[in-house]
């Protein structure tokens, strides 16, 4: 977070519902516990060491996740309102200023501003997606949300088809398993990547 990860994620709610007539009964938002920040950390580092690990296997063909710096125009009337309406001050140079200023947007009387304005920081970003690594230069990698140079889906096989891709590569790349002829076929991985995106 330091490096200018950004914190963009809305709450989650739980709908509590009447066990007979399944009417909603009462709406709440999840609590966030400490150990959930440590977990998302700890796949977070997860994903970036084995984003490095399989693109210095595999530089032609390590599947990755970018995320686009948004073009500065597409906060101008989230800052704009920000500012006629609240005095405040989005700044959006970089995602370490984004995610500084993002932490100074809030309204005493109305705990759920905040939430708020990241809620619609989020609609002002660009959509991250997969690529294969020998399509893009080093430059372009970057993942303007996390704030990481590299990065890849792969702390959940189960859910994600990027996941198992990344996880086969990191299999080979460390001598589990033999070197599957999908994970060295670069047009195979880029057809993968414009499907799953």
């Amino acid at each position: 977070m330091d490096a200018g990860a950004l914190s963009l994620s809305s709450p989650e709610v739980k709908v509590q519902m009447e066990s007979e007539t399944s009417d909603p009964i009462d709406v709440k938002t999840k609590e966030l516990l400490d150990t959930m920040s440590l977990v998302e950390e700890f796949m977070l580092f997860a994903n970036v060491s084995v984003a490095a690990k399989i693109y210095e296997a595999f530089p032609q063909t390590a599947i990755l996740r970018r995320h686009g710096a948004p073009p500065k125009t597409n906060f101008d009337e989230l800052a704009n309102q920000l500012k006629v309406k609240k005095g405040l001050e989005l700044r959006v140079d970089s995602s370490k200023a984004l995610a500084d200023s993002l932490d100074t947007c809030v309204d005493p009387e109305n705990p759920f501003f905040n939430t708020l304005v990241r809620i619609m920081a989020t609609r002002c970003m660009m959509s991250a997606e997969y690529f294969c690594s020998g399509t893009q230069t080093y430059d372009e990698f970057r993942h303007y949300g996390l704030a990481s140079e590299i990065y890849t889906h792969f702390t959940s096989p189960i859910r994600r088809y990027a996941d198992l891709q990344a996880h086969r590569q990191l299999a080979a790349a460390i001598g589990y398993e033999a070197v599957h002829p999908a994970v060295r076929s670069r047009g195979r991985l880029e057809a993968v990547c414009k499907n799953i995106n």
